[in-house]
This record gives structure tokens, C-alpha cells and sequence, in this order.
């Protein structure tokens, strides 16, 4: 969702406020920042029980672990989320089986980020395209914004080729507004949107009150909406599918290590793998290391504390009411008030449940107690109590209805998003004043045509479904030195060389993280 990205920077303005004034000392601002800057630790092992992660199709992926634990391989993955596995597909397929592939996750096979978001392929190209373009310039701004656009058609695509059974699908989403001069805000950024990129625009429209209270089912509070083409998905369900996939597709080159938490990584003399990544089931010696754990990156990788930390968000699985408007999930919302947003998905089928997440401005202190926060075993009591009583006031009386047989809470989840300083995923090879892990410099000719390095794929500020899956693609490319190959287009592979299609300016660098500070994020 990027109206996150507005509200993160409502967020860090206010800190900057602070920071800037005698109040500098402010508690509350004083722990924002402490919390932000440290370390974020491992997964915690008892987390919330999320609704997707409920009677899974391949039970018999949610330990799954080897007998031993390889002690070689080309590339390390750390991460069982859809950047994982985007990774690790991308390498499998490009390499032709030609690299070993070990993928570690601290907990059960995607328990974490992935396994527990709104279940969205959704970016608001209105939302964010003014403040892109005022910091890239129109056609950077066009890119980025074409860049995630394009992952509801990747995604929605890669699942329809490989059969997989995860509701991915195209859907008409809302922006429902609630204030007024909020909405007619928006209507003037559409507006600016249909001069720098008619073809984009063409497909947004604006809606004024009586024709979003007639045509979207919704309350008297509505003041407005705006509706674009987005996407839904069974995200834990996608991700799973995929790497059951892969281990039946490469069983000698591929292995997947769940309750396998990396402790450190250190280097050795050896210039073919001077990576040793150590575990509690043992050591694996490696070519190139990849973080592609999100928000808990910065645990091995120091030097990005404070540039990319954990933010908890909370989801809920509701029944919907007997007078809900049944579409088959073929829409989803977004409810936009003057601070904060929540966000909703129906799944397909007359009963299927309405995802509801977001509750970050009611969680106390406009959201910053959330911030840094990156055990995702407890609930926030106000942001549940919030998305608990929403749905029938956005939809009012007459379209809501009674609740169902059951009530109308099913579950209640919480997760942690990865936030960037600078609002951008961190996609590359991290430099070794990073890590503070240098390997050996090559003295003679080794077997990795790529230098032996560590990587990033993370920072996705709550969008992950329209950046994650093509930033690790982009990375799998990057790892094996094929930026400027051709490449044919493929299920879940663009066409043509890297960056005609990945953006350059989420590839990181010391010096893009020396400018990303969240006292002026964006």
C-alpha cells in the first residue's frame, strides 16, 4: 500500500520536528530512536497464528529440514519469504542447475513478513507519483511506478503458468476517503497523474460522494473514492507452492533448512567460499550470502541499522456480514483517513473472509509505539479494537448487516514490516563496511564468476507484493553477473536486460545509505 509511504512520513517529519527543537528530549522520541537503531534480533519463536498460515497445502513443507546440514554451497539464502523464493527460482532456472542453492529460516517455512500480510498486489500510482517525481525526475518517477505496477501481472501470470492454487488474481480496488480535504487532495494528484502519465491515469478514476456511496456499497461517511486495477493472493500459499516446486524440480541443487536460525557469519581463507555461515545444526561454507529476511536484515548486517528497522502491523480475518455485497473477490479497499489507513481484501466465494489490517494511527502515540518494534507474538489492544469495530461503520448498517453465525472476528496477527530510511527497497551487494566482513581478495582463478560477496533483497515499507518478487529477481540476476544478458520474457521473468526493466535507484551503496536518514525521509 503506498499511502504507507505518506503516513511513514507524516511519522518521521514529526520526529524531525522534535529532534530540531529544546524537546529534543522527549521520552517517547528519545525510545523511537533507540529502538530504530538496534539490533532487531532473530524471529522470536511463538509468534500470532496467522489466518494463512491455517491448514496449509504442503503440511510437509512447515518443518522441513535435511537430515544434515550442507556443509558447502554456492549461495546461501537467509529467508523463506517470496523474495527467497524469487531468488532462489530466478538462480535455479538461470544457472541450470548448475549452483547448490541452500535456503535457511530461522522459524517455519515462510512464517514470518510474507505469511502474515494483507494479501494485497496493490500500489497506488497517484499516491506516490508527486513526491517520485519531485525526487527523481518524471521519468524515473514513470519507472518506479511501472516497475511495481507490473507485479500484479507477473504475479497473477507465474501462478496461472505453474498451476498454483493461491487466489492470485487481478481485482478493482477502492480508495474510500473520509475527509474532505484529503480526498480533494488526491483528486488533484490524479489529476497531475493524467498530464505525466496518461496511460496510467487512464485506468484511475475519481468518484464524488453520491457516486461512491451508490456504485462501492459503502457508508454515509464516505466522501469520495478512487479506483485503479490492483491485485489479491494467498501470499503464504504462493510462496509455498513455489518452493515445493523447486525442490521437486532440482532435488540435488536445492535445500530448504526451516528452525535454522543463522547466528553469525564470519570469513575463511577459502576463496571459493570464504563465507562460513554458522547455525546451531552446524556450519555451511559459501560462495555469496543473501539477507533476504526483511526487517530483521540489520541482525547480521550492522551497518544498516538505523537506515532499514522493523515496524509491527496487525491483520485480522473477519466474517462478513449477512447484507455484505458478495463479489467473488474481485475488489479490495483501502479506507484513507486524514491520518493513517486501513486495508481490505474479500476472499473469492460467498463467504469468504474480509481481510482487514492497518490500525497504525489508533495504536497509541499516532503509531509510534509501533515503530522499531519487531516481535510480532502479541497484538496492539487499540488497533485490534479499532479494526474490530471498522467494517460496519465504513460500509454502514444497510451494507453490512447482522454479523454471521460465529461472530464476526476470526483471528487476529501481527507482523513486522521492514521500513527504509529513504522509502525504497535496499537491493544489491552490501559492501564490506556493511558487514565488517571482508573475504580474502582473489589471487587466482576460482570457480564464481561473480566476486564472492554478501547481498540484500529487503525494506519493502509494507508493499511487499509489488516489490519483492521482481527485486529478487533482479538480485538472482545481479548474483550471477547477467545484467546486460537479453533475457526472453518467462513466468514470473521479464524480458531484456536488467535495468530496462529494475530500477536503479533501489540498488544500494554507501552512499545512498549515507544520505537515507528518517529525519528527512522521501
Amino acid at each position: 500500500m503506498d499511502i504507507v509511504r505518506s503516513y511513514f512520513r507524516d511519522i518521521f517529519l514529526t520526529i524531525r520536528t522534535v529532534v530540531g527543537t529544546l524537546f529534543v528530549l522527549n521520552k517517547g522520541f528519545e525510545d523511537v530512536s533507540k529502538r530504530i537503531n538496534s539490533d532487531p534480533g532473530l524471529p522470536i519463536p511463538n509468534p500470532t497464528a496467522s489466518f494463512w498460515q491455517e491448514d496449509p497445502l504442503y503440511p510437509e513443507l512447515v518443518n522441513i529440514k535435511s537430515d544434515e546440514l550442507p556443509d558447502t554451497a554456492d549461495v546461501v539464502i537467509i529467508g523463506s519469504g517470496i523474495t527467497g523464493a524469487s531468488i532462489a527460482r530466478t538462480l535455479l532456472r538461470e544457472c541450470e542447475a548448475t549452483c547448490k542453492v541452500v535456503m535457511l529460516e530461522a522459524r517455519q517455512v515462510c512464517s514470518g513478513a510474507t505469511g502474515r500480510n494483507g494479501g494485497h498486489i496493490k500500489t497506488s500510482p497517484y499516491n506516490e507519483f508527486r513526491e517520485l517525481k519531485e525526487k527523481f525526475g518524471l521519468e524515473r518517477a514513470r519507472a518506479i511506478v511501472k516497475f511495481r505496477i507490473k507485479h500484479v501481472e507477473v504475479l497473477t501470470g507465474l501462478a496461472k503458468a505453474e498451476g498454483i492454487n493461491a487466489e492470485c488474481r487481478e481485482v478493482e480496488t477502492v480508495d474510500l476517503f473520509f475527509h474532505h480535504d484529503v480526498f480533494e487532495r488526491n483528486e488533484e494528484v490524479v489529476r497531475e497523474l493524467a498530464i505525466d502519465m496518461p496511460d496510467i491515469a487512464a485506468r484511475v478514476r475519481t468518484w464524488d460522494v453520491a457516486e461512491a456511496r451508490k456504485n462501492f456499497s459503502v457508508g454515509d461517511h464516505v466522501v469520495g473514492a478512487i479506483s485503479y486495477p490492483a491485485g489479491a493472493i494467498w501470499p503464504y500459499r504462493f510462496v509455498t507452492s513455489i518452493l515445493r516446486s523447486l525442490l521437486s524440480s532440482y532435488p540435488f541443487n536445492f535445500s530448504i533448512e526451516a528452525n535454522t536460525p543463522v547466528t553469525s557469519i564470519s570469513t575463511n581463507q577459502d576463496q571459493d567460499r570464504p563465507f562460513t555461515v554458522l547455525t546451531d545444526r552446524g556450519n555451511i561454507k559459501t560462495t555469496h550470502v543473501i539477507h533476504a529476511t526483511n526487517a530483521h536484515a540489520p541482525h547480521l548486517v550492522s551497518g544498516i541499522r538505523g537506515k532499514l528497522f522493523g515496524m509491527r502491523g496487525q491483520m485480522s480475518a473477519q466474517r462478513p456480514g449477512k447484507s455484505f455485497p458478495r463479489l467473488g473477490g474481485s475488489r479490495s479497499w483501502s479506507l484513507i483517513y486524514r491520518e493513517g489507513y486501513d486495508y481490505i481484501t474479500q476472499r473469492p466465494g460467498d463467504d469468504g473472509e474480509v481481510m482487514a489490517g492497518g490500525g497504525w494511527a489508533q495504536s497509541g502515540n499516532r503509531g509510534l509505539d509501533e515503530i522499531g518494534i519487531w516481535s510480532d507474538d502479541a497484538t496492539n489492544f487499540l488497533a485490534g479494537s479499532h479494526l474490530s469495530g471498522i467494517l460496519p461503520m465504513a460500509f454502514g448498517p444497510k451494507h453490512w448487516g447482522e454479523d454471521g453465525e460465529g461472530g464476526r472476528l476470526k483471528s487476529m496477527w501481527t507482523g513486522s514490516i521492514g521500513i527504509t530510511a529513504d522509502a525504497l527497497p535496499f537491493v544489491g551487494r552490501l559492501d564490506a563496511s556493511l558487514t565488517g566482513r571482508r573475504p580474502p581478495l582473489r589471487t587466482r582463478a576460482t570457480r564464481a564468476a561473480v566476486a564472492p560477496a554478501e547481498w540484500i533483497c529487503a525494506g519493502y515499507r509494507g508493499e511487499g507484493m509489488v516489490n519483492a518478487w521482481l527485486c529478487g529477481v533482479a538480485l538472482a540476476v545481479m548474483v550471477q553477473g547477467r545484467e546486460d544478458v537479453d533475457a526472453e520474457e518467462q513466468p514470473g521473468r521479464p524480458a531484456g536486460p536488467l535495468f530496462d526493466w529494475f530500477p536503479r535507484e533501489m540498488l544500494i551503496s554507501p552512499g545512498r545509505l549515507r544520505r537515507a536518514n528518517v529525519k528527512r525521509v522521501g
